[in-house]
């Protein structure tokens, strides 16, 4: 790939991430909340602080980086348009708010996880992460199919 190229998608990436923070700031003391039944059926609320930790979690691949900032502008679309490839269990000793972690599957110019996971108190959904192929199958093997607990 062209240097031109890896300009562009960090040129990219910055644009859409000011637009993640920005749509961020409009849900400051007002969540988007709404139930979604694509595999499985969860209450999902999102906050300003979902959105910036998203957008924050950056990789070295600003292509993958801009296309996970564009699709954190519209998570519910997210949701609706994915596939639905089971969850996790929490690691021990870390998430303790979480009870655990569902992931959904969309391939657009390349592979992409959404990390939805579970809150203790409440049972809402929450954003996570959008992450990629090799970062979700990393730890695949904790994956457990089907409708969690």
């Amino acid at each position: 790939m062209s240097n031109r190229n890896l300009e562009d998608y960090f040129v990219e990436s910055r644009r859409l991430r000011a637009l993640v923070m920005a749509k961020a700031k409009e849900l400051k003391g007002n969540p988007i909340t709404f139930i979604i039944t694509n595999g499985i059926t969860m209450n999902v609320e999102i906050t300003n602080s979902d959105l910036r930790v998203i957008a924050n979690k950056n990789t070295r691949n600003n292509k993958f980086n801009a296309i996970k900032n564009a699709l954190a502008i519209d998570i519910k679309g997210y949701l609706e348009k994915a596939e639905y490839v089971g969850w996790r269990p929490t690691v021990d000793g870390k998430h303790f708010e979480s009870a655990y972690f569902t992931y959904f599957s969309r391939d657009l110019g390349c592979k992409t996880i959404l990390c939805m996971r579970r809150m203790r108190v409440g049972g809402i959904y929450k954003p996570y992460a959008i992450i990629d192929e090799y970062t979700f199958d990393a730890r695949k093997d904790s994956l457990v199919k089907g409708t969690p607990p």
